[in-house]
């Protein structure tokens, strides 16, 4: 039998509160102690006593999911947004925590902050085989940043000092815990850890002084941006250092927000897509400065630009974590620093740069991206279908300047990722992962967290029905996301790879889908059709003005795959 739950015992002097209650009770006031607002479930006989200690914690907010993958995917898209403070899920045993741990490869793939917590069998039980028992640190050791379990109630402010930590710190990641059903209805008596407050470093005065030298032996150097915990002044600083030093700036995948595109510095993206032309302007380039990112194989074109492992570019990067700098390629110097406070030491260092000798190369690039983005509507092709293009034409137009916008992976991001216009406010949500079955979640926890604002979820017909049933949970919990769904029938990026490697020989691609908009409507939402750009406008203010989350179905023809497609 359960203990009885103890409310109600906790006591502050001096900044120390100590507390007793049970496993689950210890649990949720040590999430409210360290800012936790909401948390994402799929509820399970597993955690009952943490759900019950979330009733006498009502500043925390349980939004109620309808598949722990989209749970999973909503708090990672917390964890995107805040970047230092984690998003919080909670799951069940076994087949519950299987099914989230696709967020939780999306996490550590996107360098994300993100806690899975587990409801676990009872102590007694483990080791035996006992239903819907996994081991936490083997199935999730090599997937998480951290994979544990609490066995004792009494160890709950350590361990979740420690998680909060790991999560974010050095390259920020997901950490999966375990909860033993019957440790969290033990009685124990703690003292609730405080927030962590920690020091970040960020470069050294002699670090500038290397990157100052090495910029000045340069003719045609660039600024790579990416990775995770980027704050709004850090992305303000790292702009006032660029312009100083007339750095062409350029964000790695689906890292677009990291950099304003109106700003005259920004040249472009390197992920899927890219511009042709900045690719081939790149292999001229002599110095690359890499902030944040991971010289991963997106953004570096499979490895080819640079070059592995030792590129004919001079490489800087600089990372919070030691293990991504010389990773995969040879750099000239790898510093360990944080990003905000670097881009902040940067910017206070501005008088020490001067660019002008590469003032030519950085508005040669400028002028590509300005070229590879422009929109002439009035030379649009025809297509059996709503034309992609036009359409975006009219977002990049109308979209608010502090819009948040959720792609899934996919042919149709192309469109997002070339056309759409980023730098904070505005926000990209994307996974690095390459996930489908992202966008819908992550569209409803950006709208959650940020009802004022509107918010774009663009995913495919197959992302779609992988989590689209999450459109219960924006009903339930009355979030107001747009949801367009981008329908050609089909895989759309797997029948392109198949046309051209097994031309003639289609398979597995093909779909059979449902009435989107009447599947929306018979959740509540506003659902609308669009056959022709040309009624996309006037379908798009319906959406917005609906008062409810809304589905926009855009029938695309089925040859337009790319950006570059042609009919």
């Amino acid at each position: 039998m359960p203990a009885k739950p103890c409310h109600n015992l906790a006591m502050k002097k001096n900044k120390v509160e100590t507390f007793k209650g049970t496993g689950g009770q210890i649990l949720i006031r040590q999430l409210k102690t360290f800012g936790i607002q909401r948390v994402s479930s799929v509820a399970g006989e597993s955690y009952l006593a943490a759900l019950d200690a979330l009733v006498d914690e009502p500043e925390i907010d349980i939004i109620t999911c309808r598949q722990e993958g989209g749970a999973a995917f909503m708090a990672e898209s917390w964890g995107k947004l805040d970047n230092q403070t984690p998003g919080i899920c909670f799951v069940t045993r076994g087949p519950g925590v299987t099914n989230a741990a696709i967020g939780v490869h999306t996490a550590m793939q996107d360098s994300t902050p993100l806690i899975v917590f587990m409801g676990q069998v009872g102590r007694g039980e483990k080791n035996r085989e006992a239903f819907q028992e996994i081991n936490v640190p083997q199935v999730f050791g090599g997937l998480a940043k951290w994979a544990t379990e609490i066995t004792d109630p009494a160890r709950i402010p350590e361990i979740i000092t420690r998680a909060f930590h790991c999560t974010v710190s050095g390259r920020p990641g997901p950490v999966v815990i375990g909860l033993p059903e019957d440790m969290l209805t033990e009685i124990a008596d703690v003292t609730i850890a405080q927030p962590l407050n920690t020091q970040a470093v960020g470069l050294s005065s002699a670090q500038i002084n290397q990157i100052k030298d090495a910029l000045a032996q340069a003719s045609k150097p660039v600024l790579l941006l990416g990775g995770s915990g980027w704050s709004d002044q850090g992305c303000k600083d790292i702009a006032t250092f660029a312009s100083a030093a007339h750095l062409p700036v350029i964000a790695s995948f689906r890292r677009h927000d990291l950099f304003h595109h109106k700003d005259g510095n920004y040249v472009g993206e390197l992920g899927t897509g890219p511009n042709p032309a900045l690719i081939q302007s790149l292999q001229e380039s002599d110095l690359w400065i890499v902030m944040g990112a991971r010289l991963n194989e997106i953004a570096t074109q499979g490895y080819t630009l640079p070059s592995a492992p030792n590129p004919r570019q001079k490489i800087i990067h600089i990372h919070q974590s030691a293990d991504e700098t010389n990773k995969v390629y040879q750099t000239a110097q790898g510093f360990t620093a944080d990003l905000n406070n670097s881009a902040a030491a940067l910017a206070a260092a501005t008088s020490q740069f001067d660019g002008r000798g590469w003032e030519g190369w950085k508005r040669s690039l400028r002028e590509k991206y300005e070229q590879w983005t422009e929109i002439d509507t009035a030379s649009l092709p025809t297509w059996n279908g709503a034309d992609m293009t036009a359409i975006f034409a009219h977002l990049r137009d109308v979209l608010p300047a502090d819009s948040i916008i959720t792609t899934d992976a996919g042919n149709f991001s192309g469109w997002a990722q070339r056309y759409l216009r980023y730098g904070r406010p505005a926000r990209l949500l994307a996974p690095i992962s390459g996930a489908m079955g992202y966008s819908v979640p992550a569209a409803i926890g950006a709208a959650i967290a940020h009802p004022q604002r509107l918010t774009l979820g663009i995913c495919g017909d197959g992302g779609f029905m992988m989590n689209g049933q999450e459109l219960a949970s924006a009903m339930h919990h009355k979030a107001k996301p747009i949801i367009m769904i981008c329908n050609n029938n089909m895989y759309g990026t797997i029948r392109m790879h198949q046309e051209r490697d097994y031309p003639g020989r289609i398979s597995a691609t093909a779909l059979t889908n449902p009435d989107f908009v009447a599947l929306a409507k018979s959740y509540g939402a506003f659902g609308a059709l669009v056959k022709n750009a040309d009624d996309f406008p006037a379908i798009w203010k319906q959406a917005q003005n609906s008062g409810r989350a809304a589905v926009i179905e855009v029938q695309m023809d089925a040859r337009q795959t790319t950006t570059q497609s042609k009919p």
